[in-house]
């Protein structure tokens, strides 16, 4: 509502300087009055609705007021409840805030211990694959020692029946292969000597085997090739006639001279024989496995055994053959050379009637 003019209000705007504006003129009560007038005018008609009206705009205005001033305590009231509820909210959020970052923090410990846990995982897996591969690795391993000692067994099982495969004239051939290499280990002293397989001289006669040395032994050693004979404790030592005296002959085998001519030249065989020393010990019934060996220390030269590829009649291929042979019905020595002469594929019983007929034709010739 507009201000109410003060009744003192000097009117001289009006162009009236004897006048006053009626206090009421902003209700619409505008007539102009004398000073003398006034009160005159405040009891007209006109002036008393003015008035009316003046009073009940004061009432209205009241009124407002007072609804105005509910309205804002009402606010006020409402305002306080609403920023009660925000303080708990806020104490509410401060809590949730603290349990987020407690839940964080426990997140990221469960997260680094799962991280852990799985690099332990991994390393057992690691571990547990090594030892797979490692038992694998022994299975394999089994498996061929398995198939080796196999092989050895059927090896020992070809070796016994080869030895009595010789049973009947006591003689055996010895192939000796990578010869160059074990003449090495001889000088070397790394293995100055080898054994032959075991061959027996009948299905219940003695066993025995030969002894080489490819770089000789004792006073033979670094000039010749030795060979000896071993006598091996049999199973029929027992019901043997000791001490062992029957003549022992070696033959080396001149294979060049077989390769390049066969039979139409005479070979140069290496033949040696020795009758055993029946005071030795070396040809006594054996007390242990095997006596000492005795034989021929200056067997072959190692000028002529150890020529070069070309000349060397004897070691062809990296490999060599020795014949030994036993005599139990006194051959004689002049013999040695056509008996060892023998082609080796010939059976047991022709080579031995070879021997008999040549023996007899030798006989008529020196009787003629």
């Amino acid at each position: 509502m507009s201000d109410i003019p003060n009744r003192d209000q000097n009117n001289s705007i009006y162009g009236l300087p004897n006048t006053k504006l009626c206090p009421l003129a902003a209700l619409g009560c505008t007539k102009d009055e004398k000073v003398k007038t006034t009160e005159k005018h405040f009891t007209t008609e006109e002036h008393q609705k003015r008035l009316v009206i003046l009073a009940q705009n004061i009432i209205e205005n009241k009124t407002s007021n007072s609804n105005n001033d509910s309205n804002i305590d009402d606010t006020t009231a409402d305002l306080y409840k609403t920023h009660e509820k925000i303080s708990k909210n806020i104490e509410t959020l401060e809590t949730l805030k603290d349990q987020l970052l407690h839940l964080s923090s426990t997140i990221l410990q469960t997260h680094n211990l799962l991280k852990s846990c799985q690099t332990e995982i991994d390393d057992t897996k690691q571990n547990n694959e090594m030892q797979k591969n490692e038992i694998n690795s022994m299975l394999t391993n089994e498996q061929v020692l398995e198939s080796e000692a196999n092989i050895l067994k059927q090896q020992v099982e070809y070796r016994n029946q080869l030895a009595k495969s010789h049973l009947l004239d006591g003689s055996m051939i010895w192939r000796i292969e990578n010869v160059l290499e074990k003449t090495y280990d001889a000088q070397s002293e790394r293995q100055t000597s080898i054994y032959s397989p075991a061959f027996f001289t009948s299905e219940s006669g003695y066993k025995l085997c030969v002894r080489l040395y490819l770089n000789g032994d004792g006073s033979a050693r670094g000039t010749h090739v030795s060979i000896f004979l071993v006598i091996l404790r049999g199973p029929y030592d027992a019901i043997l006639q000791w001490p062992f005296s029957y003549r022992v002959s070696f033959c080396l085998y001149d294979q060049l001279t077989i390769m390049e001519s066969g039979e139409l030249k005479q070979a140069k065989h290496i033949i040696e024989s020795f009758r055993p020393d029946t005071k030795s010990l070396s040809f006594q019934r054996p007390p242990l496995s095997m006596n000492i060996a005795s034989g021929i220390p200056k067997f072959i030269s190692l000028d002529e055994f150890n020529l070069p590829a070309p000349m060397n009649r004897y070691v062809i291929n990296d490999t060599i053959f020795i014949k030994v042979l036993i005599d139990f019905i006194g051959i004689p020595r002049s013999m040695s050379a056509f008996i060892f002469s023998l082609n080796c594929a010939l059976p047991k019983e022709i080579q031995q009637k070879l021997v008999d007929e040549e023996i007899k034709r030798r006989a008529e010739q020196v009787s003629s």
